[in-house]
């Protein structure tokens, strides 16, 4: 049996998947950008530019953030965004304190999950009348608009084209109710997007729906999954075999 991956390293990978979403942000609309510098990653999302999720910044190297704010704000104001926000780690209180100091405030605090392959359970049987089906990413956006809320400035605005997020689509019949989204880091599948919309939440979609896509990873050599989780979600990640591994805190400016 391969060697455990400790708690330390599944906590990295799930903070460090949140890159490879912020990528995903600021590459899918002609007119969004990447902001690519030593230490950080920014999308900038004009098309939907009171969504702090998509007008994002990942760092890794605080010094380079601190360095880089003041053109930061500057690049979202002059492109019309008037909320972004920046992924903390909870461990990094000085760049909060920071972050709070420049007016950005705690908009959010997912939890950062993550577990190894080697531990899914079996995939459960598939719920009544729903079957598994490829799926494009139009319908996966508007999938995830009716799961949170969004209207026209949501994921249809800033999602729409290809990025590197591969999706899995949940059917009944021919009308898609459900989709879980699989980034490939190294070897760790990095499960963003999911969404089943309020009328077919209850069935058992999504985690079916998620277990199917964390066993095709698995068989396809990845180790570990990450995730970030929402309050409402975490509970069902954790029926899955994904641990809790901390906060990380979304600080946000919005004008």
């Amino acid at each position: 049996m391969s060697p455990r991956i400790d708690q330390a390293e599944l906590r990295r990978r799930a903070v460090e998947g949140v890159r490879d979403e912020v990528e995903a942000f600021g590459s899918a609309a002609p007119d969004s950008l990447l902001i690519r510098r030593e230490g950080l990653l920014a999308a900038v999302v004009p098309a939907a530019p009171q969504r702090s999720i998509f007008n994002s910044v990942y760092y890794d190297d605080p010094a380079a953030l601190a360095a880089e704010i003041d053109d930061l704000q500057a690049t979202y104001e002059s492109h019309g965004v008037r909320a972004w926000t920046v992924w903390v780690p909870e461990a990094d209180r000085e760049t909060a304190r920071m972050l709070g100091a420049r007016g950005h405030s705690l908009d959010s605090a997912p939890r950062a999950m993550a577990m190894e392959l080697t531990e899914l359970g079996a995939v459960p049987p598939a719920p009544a009348g729903i079957e598994h089906g490829p799926i494009g990413p139009a319908a996966c956006v508007g999938l995830n608009d009716r799961a949170y809320g969004y209207g026209e400035d949501g994921f249809r605005s800033a999602l729409a084209g290809e990025t590197a997020t591969r999706w899995h689509g949940a059917y009944e019949g021919e009308a898609p109710v459900g989709c879980v989204g699989t980034i490939a880091v190294g070897d760790d599948c990095c499960v963003t997007g999911v969404a089943t919309p309020p009328e077919h939440r209850g069935r058992g979609i999504a985690s079916w729906l998620m277990a199917r896509a964390l066993a095709e990873a698995r068989d396809a050599g990845m180790a570990t999954a990450s995730l970030q989780a929402s309050k409402a979600g975490a509970p069902l990640y954790e029926r899955i075999g994904f641990r809790d591994l901390g906060l990380i805190e979304m600080w946000e400016l919005r004008r």
